[in-house]
């Protein structure tokens, strides 16, 4: 399988990766080093323990508040306070916190037995620490930047992208695609689908989110055909209801016909009307990333569905990109191009045969616009 990168550099965005922590330890260990070698190791041991036991101590009084904020909310959102506590201080790292505690304890004893005072040093550093900490709390310097909330989102499965994406496969194709081919053959007509390699549903992704409810407004090469035959299916209490998809005609640049079923991914729709909305607070950045992860959530949930496999092929592109830079034909070019991937991946051919098959001049398609590889999302 083709990696998503190959495909979009510019546009798919990657998951997150530990860059961010390891730059966090490569400054743990230059500080770590620089200290080591201006004093003595157990100085720099002693300073360490009692500034990560005051960095606790004022990270807890601010999660306290957090706490006095959530028990207003106990009844409507978490039912007792014990829930409402474990939900405003953070669940991991107990355990450190318990070695920083005792450790420091360990330095306070230390301290007494060889008749060390810094009791008044200590209370004035914490008072100061978190002086300091619930200062940049109020005035939002440690709110969670952009990036950070998105990293939260994507890794939680909170996107809007995940739930339309999966809302999509499980209310939609996962109804119609098993039995497409059926389908197919039950409406079977001479010239229409004569290539089997392309029985597949062919999905546009827009990244724009701009869906048309005709694909003859968007580009005059494309036209409408007819409809395969309907399924039935009694769903969320309605009896029978329907589902059906379209055949379309694609002209190539010598105006010949090829066929494929054709249709939009219609939670793209739902972006597009939210970034519109202004209750929905939904800009089109957002929209426009969000997109970008509907795409490669599919693609996941596709890759593993065993249902699905063989019976569709997602077409991405960036319109609002493409627009400015290639002329009104681009989708039907786009379309074209997959269709001729589709029948080079379909079977693997002798070399002479395959040779042939990438020089056929059948779609009209210019050397520059020759089909490059793309990934084969159904394999």
């Amino acid at each position: 399988m083709v990696v998503l990168s190959q495909l979009f550099a510019d546009d798919i965005p990657l998951p997150r990766g530990n860059a961010a922590k390891w730059s966090s330890i490569f400054v743990m260990l230059a500080s770590f080093s620089y200290m080591f070698i201006c004093t003595e190791v157990n100085i720099v041991a002693q300073q360490i323990i009692f500034q990560l036991f005051i960095s606790l101590l004022a990270q807890s009084m601010l999660k306290l508040c957090d706490f006095l904020e959530e028990c207003r909310h106990v009844p409507s959102r978490y039912k007792n306070s014990w829930k409402a506590f474990s939900a405003s201080f953070n669940q991991n790292g107990y355990g450190y916190r318990l070695v920083v505690f005792i450790l420091f304890y360990c330095i306070v004893q230390h301290c007494r037995i060889n008749d060390v005072h810094f009791t008044s040093s200590l209370a004035w550093n914490v008072s100061s620490y978190c002086f300091c900490c619930a200062f940049l709390k109020v005035f939002g310097f440690l709110d969670l930047t952009p990036a950070e909330i998105s990293e939260i989102c994507e890794k939680s499965k909170f996107n809007v992208a995940h739930g339309l994406a999966w809302s999509y496969y499980v209310g939609y194709l996962k109804l119609i695609l098993p039995n497409l081919e059926e389908r197919i053959k039950k409406c079977y007509v001479k010239n229409v689908l004569d290539c089997k390699e392309n029985w597949k549903l062919y999905i546009l992704i827009p990244f724009s989110c701009k869906i048309y409810g005709k694909l003859e407004k968007m580009d005059s090469k494309i036209e409408f055909c007819q409809n395969l035959p309907e399924i039935c299916i009694d769903r969320a209490g309605i009896k029978a209801r329907s589902y059906k998809n379209s055949i379309y005609t694609i002209y190539d640049q010598n105006n010949r016909p090829h066929h494929c079923i054709l249709e939009y991914a219609t939670p793209l729709g739902s972006l597009f009307e939210m970034s519109n909305d202004a209750t929905a607070a939904f800009s089109k950045e957002q929209r426009l990333e969000q997109a970008k992860l509907f795409y490669i959530t599919l693609v996941n949930i596709l890759n593993n569905s065993q249902e699905c496999a063989g019976y569709f092929r997602l077409i991405p592109y960036d319109d609002d990109l493409e627009e400015g830079q290639m002329d009104s034909h681009f989708l039907s070019t786009l379309i074209l191009k997959h269709l001729a991937q589709e029948r080079i991946e379909y079977t693997v051919p002798e070399q002479a045969t395959w040779n042939e098959l990438l020089n056929e001049d059948q779609l009209m398609i210019s050397k520059s616009d020759d089909p490059q590889t793309l990934q084969s999302i159904n394999h």
